[in-house]
């Protein structure tokens, strides 16, 4: 092939590659030109429920350790480890041999000590009228006084040990101080037992009803007390809060509780205040240690600004909306939101009421765009 027949063939590609226009991605072409068609409408104020949220934990509403309060082996484990007991229920065994012995022994000295004092009872009383007729000394009856009362004092002492041996032969019996959940022994059977803080058995729980214990920060304080304060957050008339449990798969508690304890302090480390609900668990729905979303409700937004949900954009600077300027454009003007209720947020800056807005149309729209209102 020549020069010439190169330079041909190199002409007529370079025109037909010139004549074919790349086809444009989706999503490349150019925004239309002319005002944006878009659907208009206005910030407006209301009243709203509202709600304080957070995340919570369970606690059983009493935890109590189980101690042996007498020495012994461990004889048997009669529950059944991580079940439900009633209040009486027998737990444990320890072998009672030795302390039965004790009790024996008591009564053993409480009946020396009963038959000592009635003999110095009847000495006394044989000793009185021989002193009145002289035929004892008042010495003698001083010695038969104080006889008897010796006798009786160590009556009393033999009859308190006598009790105490009882009452230590009934320890060997461990019973469910209260009704609920039995946690696994601490012990093995044929263990001996020490009593006291080396002897400890077992823990139960009582679920019913149930501690849920959860947190606000100190701003989140601030924040609603000056709301309060200036009238746009009511609280309850009865001043009673209303909270609703969340379990972690999003199943709502059918049960609702009440803040019965708010600390009166602030954490130091942690910059929050705690607060305590309670709530009924007849069901056993709820498990100690369990993390649950708290909803605390009661409260009512009085003439809050709001703004349905879809008109609400999200850019680099945070939240906002498409405000109508007087010359038919938009601005993006930044908004604080406070909370998402149905379809609408509440807005706490950034608008005001009355304030017109773009509430359809809004992803053709940048700030500055001019805009045509569609009545339709």
């Amino acid at each position: 092939m020549n020069r010439v027949t190169t330079l041909a063939l190199s002409s007529v590609l370079l025109i037909l590659l010139n004549g074919c226009e790349r086809p444009k991605a989706a999503g490349m072409e150019k925004p239309p030109e002319g005002p944006v068609p878009v659907r208009v409408t206005t910030v407006q104020s209301g009243n709203f429920p509202a709600l304080l949220e957070a995340t919570g934990q369970t606690v059983a509403f009493n935890t109590v350790q189980v101690y042996a309060r007498v020495n012994g082996y461990l004889q048997k484990r009669v529950y059944t480890e991580g079940q439900k007991v009633n209040k009486g229920d027998v737990l444990f065994l320890i072998d009672p041999s030795d302390l039965k012995n004790a009790l024996e022994s008591a009564k053993a000295s409480y009946a020396l000590a009963s038959a000592n004092h009635t003999n110095t009872v009847a000495v006394l009383n044989r000793m009185k009228p021989l002193v009145q007729a002289n035929a004892a000394s008042a010495q003698d009856l001083d010695t038969a006084t104080a006889n008897e009362r010796n006798t009786a004092a160590a009556l009393w002492g033999a009859k308190a040990s006598l009790e105490q041996a009882k009452l230590n032969l009934s320890y060997t019996t461990i019973k469910a101080p209260m009704s609920g959940y039995v946690d696994k022994s601490k012990m093995d059977v044929g263990t001996y037992i020490a009593a006291g803080a080396n002897g400890l058995l077992t823990t139960m729980y009582q679920s019913d009803p149930m501690y849920v214990n959860f947190t606000f920060s100190e701003n989140q304080k601030i924040a609603r007390q000056n709301a309060l304060s200036s009238g746009k957050l009511v609280a309850p008339k009865d001043g009673q809060y209303e909270v609703e449990l969340t379990l972690g798969d999003g199943t709502v508690v059918n049960k609702k509780g009440r803040i019965n304890f708010i600390a009166p302090f602030i954490d130091s480390a942690t910059g929050t205040i705690s607060y305590r609900a309670i709530i009924d668990n007849s069901d056993n729905l709820l498990l100690p240690g369990q993390f649950v979303h708290v909803k605390v409700k009661g409260m009512e937004w009085k003439n809050v600004l709001y703004v349905p949900q879809k008109m609400l954009m999200t850019g680099e600077k945070g939240k906002f909306v498409y405000s109508i300027e007087a010359n038919n454009t938009v601005t993006a003007k930044p908004v604080v939101a406070t909370q998402w209720i149905g379809d609408n947020v509440l807005i706490q800056s950034g608008v005001e009421m009355g304030e017109k807005i773009v509430a359809e149309g809004l992803a053709k729209l940048h700030p500055g765009s001019q805009i045509i209102v569609n009545e339709k």
